[in-house]
C-alpha cells in the first residue's frame, strides 16, 4: 500500500529531518571538549548513527520508491556490493559513490 503525501508534507518531513540532524550537530559542538573520543556515549551515538544508514539503504535496497523501483533487486544489490568493494579497499567515500552509481547505471542501462 502506497501512501501519498502532499506538497506540504513533504516539505515539513524535510524540515524535521534537518532539526533532527542539526539538533545532534549543534550537541556535538557545545560538547566535543566534555565528551571521551572512546567513551561508552560515543559508541552508542555512532551505533544510532549507523544503524540509521544502515535501515535508509535496506530500505532502498529491498522497497525502493519511485523510478528506482522500476529496477531489478539484483541490480541495486550489484551496485550496492561494487560500492561496499570500493569504500573497503580504497577507504575514499566520494570514489565509493562514485563508482557505485557509474556501475549501477551501466548494469541497469545494458542488462
Amino acid at each position: 500500500m502506497e501512501v501519498e503525501y502532499t506538497f506540504l508534507q513533504s516539505w515539513v518531513a524535510v524540515v524535521l529531518a534537518c532539526i533532527a540532524t542539526l539538533i545532534w550537530r549543534l550537541m556535538g559542538m557545545v560538547f566535543y571538549n566534555k565528551i571521551s573520543e572512546n567513551g561508552l556515549l560515543i559508541k552508542w551515538v555512532n551505533s544510532i548513527a549507523y544503524s540509521m544508514v544502515s535501515a535508509v539503504m535496506m530500505m532502498m535496497l529491498i522497497y525502493p520508491t519511485g523510478v528506482l523501483a522500476t529496477t531489478l533487486t539484483e541490480h541495486r544489490v550489484i551496485g550496492l556490493v561494487i560500492g561496499l568493494s570500493v569504500m573497503l579497499i580504497f577507504k575514499n567515500l566520494v570514489a565509493a559513490i562514485s563508482i557505485s552509481l557509474i556501475s549501477f547505471g551501466i548494469i541497469v542501462t545494458y542488462f
